[in-house]
C-alpha cells in the first residue's frame, strides 16, 4: 500500500496523497460556456488559467503548509464552481488508488469524484504534517493533535457528504469501511497526543487512564474496520499489526495508570489485579504475528511499558503477600474505567464552508482560498431548473398518462378473463361445423401429445423430485453418522475428548437442510395440485386429439330459436371490438404525448425568468424552486392528454358494465335446454380444455426447471456436509493417535 509507514523516529502512521495525471480544464469549460451560457468564454481566460494551475499542483504534492494551502484553494474552487457547471463537463478525472503498484488510474467524468479525491489528499497531507511534528514539546504536541483532527474531519466530510454526492460507486480506498478506518486512526493519534501532553504535565493517574482507554478504543475500531472483508487488501499487514499493538498498548497503559491510582486509595488487591491485566495485554501484543513489520519505536514503547509493569507487579505482589494480605479480585469484578474523549473529527472552515469565506468580503480576498472563479456566470440553478422541469414532465407522461392507460388496459383484460370471454368469443365464428380457432387449438394439443404427454411430463417431475429428496437424505445421513461417531468416541474417552460436540457445529447446516426440506415439501404439494388438475381435464383434452370428423360429430348443431346464446355472444364481440379500437387510440395517445414531450423546450422561458431574478444582484443565489410558477404554466400544455385519459376511463367503465350484462344474458340462455345452448357449452368446454392444457404444460415445465435448479443447491449443500464430516473424521483420527 502506498501509505506512509512510521519511521524509526515516530510511532504513528500517516497516509499518502492520492496520485493523479495531468488534465486541462480550459477546453472543456470553454466549450460548455459557449454552448450553455450566453457569454463568450474569453471573458474567463484568467479563471481558466488559475484553475489549471491549481489542478497541476495535484500531480506533485509536498508535505508542507504551502502545498496544503494550494490543495485547499483548489478544493474550495471546486466547491464553488459545482454550482456553475454540471457534474459532467466531459473531463475524465484520473486518480490512482492509494494502494498497489503499477495499477491503472480510475477515471470518471464526474466533478464530484475530482472533489472527493482532492479532499482525500488534503486529509492525507494533514496526517503527514501531524506525523512530522516534533512531539517532544508542548507546542509540537498541540500542532500534531490539530493536524490529526483536521485529517479526521476531512475523511468524515468525505464519508458524510462528498462521496454520497458523487453519484458513482466510490473506489475501494474511499469506501465507507476504508474512510471509517482512517477517521478512527486519526482520532486515535490525536487522542494519543492529548494523552502524551497529560503525561508530560503529570496529571492524575485516573485522568490519564481514562484518556488511554479511549485511545485503545479508537485503535480497536480502526483495526476491526480495516480487517473487514470488503477492504481486506487495502491496508498492509504492518498497519493492521500496528493498530492492534497500539490498542493493546493503551489498554495496558490504562490499567497501569489505574493501578497507580489504587495505591493512593489503599486498594492493594485491585492494584495487583490491574497490573496483572496490563501484563497480559502487553504479552498479547508481543505474541502478534508480523510485529517485526512494525516501527521499532512502537516496539520500544511497548518494551518500556512492559518493564514498568513488570517491576511494579513484582513489587505489588510482594507487598500484598507480606504486608496487606488483600484478596486479588477477578478482572470481571474490577470497576470499569471510564473513557474520556478529548478530540473530534473537525475539518477547518476553509474546507467545511469555503464558499462563505470566499464571498465574505469581495474587496479583501481570503488569504488561502482567494476569490471565487467564474463568479459572473449564470448560476447552474437555471440548468437544474430545466432538469427539474424535464423530470416533472416525464413523470406526468409516465404516471398520469402511460401508467394510467396501462392500468386501464390491465383492468379490462382481467375483467374479460374473469368472464372467460376469449373462450366464449371463439364460439361466435360459426353456428355449424367447427370454428377455425377450435381446430387450431386441437391441432396444437394433438401435435403436443395430448394428456399422455402431460402425464409423461408429470412422471419426469416426480423422478426429479425423488432424486432431490435422495440427495437431501444423503446429506442428513452423513451428518447423523458423523454425530453418532463423535458421541461414541466421546463416551469412550470421556473427559479426554475435548473438541466441540457435533450438534453445536452443525446447527447452521441443519438449518439449511430443514430449509431445503421445506422447499421440497412445498414443491411436492404444488405437484399434487397440478396432478389433480390434469386428472380433471385429461378426458376433455383428449377430445381435442380426435380427428376433425370425430370432433364435429361430438359438437351439437346450433338451434334456430330466437333466444340463441349466439346472439348474446355477437353483442359481446361487438363490445370487445369497440374496446380494441379504444386500445389502439390509447397507443396513439401515448405516442403523441411522448412526441410533444420530446419537442418541449422551455430554455428561453427559464433564461428570461433567471434574468428577472438576478436583475438586482449578479451573485444572488437562485434555487430551482423559484421557477415553480413557470413549471405550472408550461405543464398546462398537457391538459388535453389528461382529459382524454379521463374520457377513456369513463368509456371503459360503460363498456365493462355492458359486457357484464351481455355475459349474464348469455349464461341465462345457456341454461336453455335447446341444442344451441348445448353447442355453445360444448365449444366453450373445448376452448377451456385447450387453455388448461397450456396451463398444465407450463406448470410442469416450470416444475422441471425448479427441480433442476434446486438439485444444484442440494448438491452443493450435500458436498458441504460431506466435507464437514471428512474434516471431523480426520480430526478424530489425529486425536485418537
Amino acid at each position: 500500500m502506498s501509505t506512509e509507514p512510521p519511521t524509526s523516529s515516530t510511532n504513528m502512521l500517516s497516509i499518502s496523497s492520492k496520485k493523479t495525471e495531468r488534465i486541462i480544464w480550459t477546453p472543456y469549460l470553454r466549450e460548455y460556456i459557449s454552448n450553455g451560457y450566453a457569454e463568450h468564454p474569453d471573458l474567463y481566460t484568467d479563471d481558466f488559467r488559475v484553475l489549471d494551475e491549481l489542478r497541476n499542483d495535484c500531480i506533485y504534492m509536498e508535505t508542507n503548509q504551502k502545498a496544503l494551502n494550494r490543495l485547499i484553494k483548489y478544493y474550495a474552487q471546486l466547491v464553488f464552481i459545482s454550482a456553475k457547471f454540471p457534474i459532467d463537463v466531459g473531463i475524465e478525472f484520473p486518480w490512482y488508488l492509494t494502494f498497489g503498484e503499477g495499477q491503472k488510474p480510475v477515471s470518471h467524468r464526474n466533478m464530484n469524484y475530482e472533489k472527493a479525491c482532492v479532499l482525500y489528499s488534503i486529509g492525507a497531507v494533514y496526517s503527514q504534517l501531524g506525523n512530522a511534528e516534533n512531539r517532544s514539546t508542548t507546542e509540537g504536541i498541540k500542532r500534531a493533535c490539530n493536524y490529526f483532527q483536521h485529517a479526521a474531519g476531512c475523511f468524515q466530510l468525505l464519508l458524510d457528504t462528498v462521496v454520497p454526492e458523487m453519484r458513482v460507486a466510490p473506489t475501494i480506498d474511499m469506501s465507507p469501511y476504508a474512510l471509517q478506518t482512517l477517521i478512527n486512526l486519526m482520532l486515535a493519534q490525536a487522542q494519543e497526543c492529548v494523552w502524551q501532553k497529560a503525561a508530560m504535565d503529570q496529571l492524575r493517574d485516573g485522568t490519564i487512564a481514562r484518556l488511554a482507554l479511549k485511545i485503545a478504543e479508537f485503535y480497536d475500531a480502526a483495526c476491526e474496520l480495516a480487517s473487514n472483508s470488503s477492504i481486506s487488501n487495502v491496508y498492509p499487514k504492518s498497519w493492521l499489526t500496528h493498530m492492534h499493538i497500539k490498542a493493546l498498548h493503551f489498554n495496558a497503559a490504562a490499567q497501569f495508570r489505574k493501578s497507580c491510582e489504587c495505591i493512593s486509595q489503599d486498594k492493594y488487591g485491585q492494584e495487583v489485579a490491574r497490573l496483572q491485566i496490563a501484563s497480559e495485554f502487553v504479552k498479547r501484543a508481543f505474541e502478534l504475528k508480523h510485529n517485526k513489520l512494525v516501527a521499532p519505536s512502537v516496539m520500544n514503547d511497548l518494551r518500556s511499558l512492559q518493564q514498568i509493569i513488570s517491576t511494579n507487579l513484582a513489587r505489588a505482589e510482594k507487598d500484598n503477600d507480606v504486608i496487606y494480605l488483600e484478596s486479588i479480585p477477578l478482572p470481571a469484578a474490577l470497576p470499569a474505567i471510564n473513557k474520556t474523549q478529548m478530540v473530534k473529527a473537525q475539518a477547518p472552515t476553509e474546507i467545511a464552508d469555503p464558499v462563505s469565506l470566499m464571498m465574505h468580503d469581495k474587496d479583501s480576498p481570503h488569504p488561502v482560498i482567494g476569490l471565487p472563479l467564474f463568479q459572473k456566470l449564470v448560476p447552474f440553478a437555471v440548468h437544474q431548473a430545466a432538469s427539474v422541469y424535464v423530470d416533472r414532465k416525464e413523470r406526468l407522461i409516465k404516471e398520469d398518462i402511460v401508467h394510467k392507460l396501462e392500468e386501464l388496459n390491465s383492468v379490462y383484460h382481467s375483467s374479460i378473463e374473469s368472464l372467460h370471454l376469449p373462450a366464449l368469443l371463439a364460439t361466435t365464428e360459426t353456428s355449424a361445423g367447427l370454428p377455425e380457432s377450435i381446430m387450431q387449438q386441437a391441432a396444437e394439443v394433438k401435435s403436443g401429445g395430448g394428456s399422455q404427454a402431460l402425464y409423461d411430463m408429470w412422471e419426469q417431475v416426480q423422478r426429479a423430485s425423488a432424486k432431490n429428496a435422495d440427495i437431501l437424505e444423503d446429506a442428513f445421513n452423513a451428518l447423523d453418522e458423523e454425530h453418532e461417531a463423535d458421541e461414541a468416541l466421546r463416551s469412550r474417552y470421556t473427559t479426554a475428548w475435548q473438541r466441540p460436540e457435533s450438534h453445536i457445529l452443525t446447527q447452521q447446516l441443519a438449518a439449511q437442510g430443514q430449509k431445503h426440506r421445506q422447499t421440497l415439501t412445498s414443491a411436492q404439494k404444488a405437484d399434487l395440485i397440478v396432478r389433480n388438475k390434469l386428472d380433471t381435464w385429461a378426458n376433455i383434452i383428449d377430445v381435442l386429439c380426435l380427428t376433425r370428423e370425430e370432433l364435429e360429430n361430438s359438437i351439437p348443431s346450433s338451434s334456430q330459436g330466437n333466444a340463441s346464446p349466439l346472439d348474446s355472444l355477437m353483442r359481446i364481440k361487438k363490445l370487445v371490438e369497440d374496446m380494441n379500437q379504444n386500445m389502439r387510440l390509447r397507443k396513439d395517445l401515448v405516442d403523441q404525448a411522448r412526441k410533444a414531450s420530446n419537442a418541449d423546450d422551455i430554455s428561453p422561458a427559464l433564461l428570461k425568468k433567471a434574468a428577472e431574478l438576478t436583475a438586482k444582484s449578479p451573485i444572488i443565489k437562485i434555487e430551482a424552486a423559484q421557477f415553480e410558477d413557470l413549471f405550472v404554466d408550461e405543464l398546462r400544455k398537457y391538459d388535453t392528454f389528461l382529459m382524454t385519459v379521463d374520457q377513456q376511463d369513463e368509456q371503459q367503465s360503460t363498456i365493462l358494465r355492458q359486457l357484464n350484462e351481455a355475459y349474464h344474458q348469455y349464461k341465462a340462455r345457456m341454461n336453455d335446454p335447446s341444442s344451441g345452448a348445448k353447442r355453445e357449452k360444448a365449444l366453450q368446454n373445448l376452448s377451456q380444455a385447450y387453455f388448461k392444457y397450456k396451463e398444465i404444460k407450463t406448470n410442469l415445465t416450470e416444475g422441471l426447471k425448479f427441480y433442476g435448479d434446486h438439485a444444484k443447491g442440494l448438491n452443493t449443500f450435500c458436498d458441504t456436509c460431506r466435507d464437514y464430516c471428512y474434516r471431523r473424521q480426520s480430526e478424530s483420527e489425529q486425536i485418537v493417535r
